[in-house]
């Protein structure tokens, strides 16, 4: 019995000038040779950057654009995800504003900054009292310490579940209750990456119930939506045979946004 998965064939890799090793990796990512040309000569040599800018919505012909705005293919697809089209990016990032604030403007809400120095107030107090002390050396305390800024009540949530480790730090930064956390944890998010949903106003049941009717397996969903794509992208994505893998490859590149 014959497979029909297909194999790779070099030819059309190598008649665009592209030697078979890097036309492997291009057809890994179900990229043609017609389209791994166009990427190349946009000055976009690894694939994976090149789904995207794809994924994004750039084409070829839009990538000296966004890279002469300070655009980068990971902060294109972030745009994307919050619902901004390339224009509305760009114009938005030049007056200064990360995609979540902006997004929070379009809605009239006044956005946070992460650097905002807000002073703990009372409710800081009442907490390191309920933290133990003055005793530098109790946990809840020390995880108080790190979250000045932080909602007081979403910091009760932490103390009462004696989950303060450093994954929690992480959560609370977000200002995501503890039992909201364990939720979207138990879908393989991490938290800035379920703090888009969030202010997107969508709970893990939602996003849980999106991907699955989108056809997309449990055990795959953080990887793609990671990756910043829709249930539906995804779902596009599988169906032309790229993997969950892959999409973690993504996902890896928009860590440190």
């Amino acid at each position: 019995m014959t497979s029909s998965t297909p194999e790779f064939d070099p030819a059309p890799y190598e008649a665009a000038g592209i030697p078979p090793a890097e036309g492997h990796r291009w057809w890994a990512w179900r990229l043609t040779a017609v389209q791994a040309t166009a990427w190349r000569r946009a000055g976009v040599t690894d694939p994976a950057e090149a789904v995207q800018w794809t994924t994004a919505h750039v084409t070829p012909g839009m990538v000296a654009t966004c890279r002469a705005a300070g655009l980068t293919a990971a902060e294109a697809l972030l745009w994307h995800e919050y619902e901004f089209d390339l224009d509305d990016a760009i114009a938005l990032k030049h007056q200064g504003h990360a995609p979540d604030q902006a997004y929070d403007l379009e809605r009239g809400r006044k956005p946070r900054s992460p650097h905002d120095p807000t002073a703990p107030g009372d409710a800081f107090t009442s907490l390191m009292s309920f933290a133990g002390g003055g005793d530098p050396r109790d946990r809840a305390q020390r995880f108080i310490a790190r979250l000045a800024n932080t909602d007081a009540l979403v910091i009760y949530s932490y103390c009462g579940e004696d989950w303060v480790d450093d994954q929690a730090v992480a959560w609370a930064r977000h200002n995501v209750p503890a039992p909201t956390a364990r939720m979207w944890q138990e879908l393989g998010l991490r938290p800035a990456e379920a703090s888009r949903y969030i202010q997107r106003g969508l709970t893990p049941m939602a996003v849980a119930r999106a991907w699955w009717q989108a056809g997309i397996p449990f055990e795959e969903t953080a990887s793609w939506a990671g990756a910043g794509l829709t249930p539906e992208e995804a779902a596009a994505q599988r169906a032309r045979g790229v993997t969950a893998e892959q999409a973690e490859t993504l996902r890896a590149l928009r860590d440190d946004l």
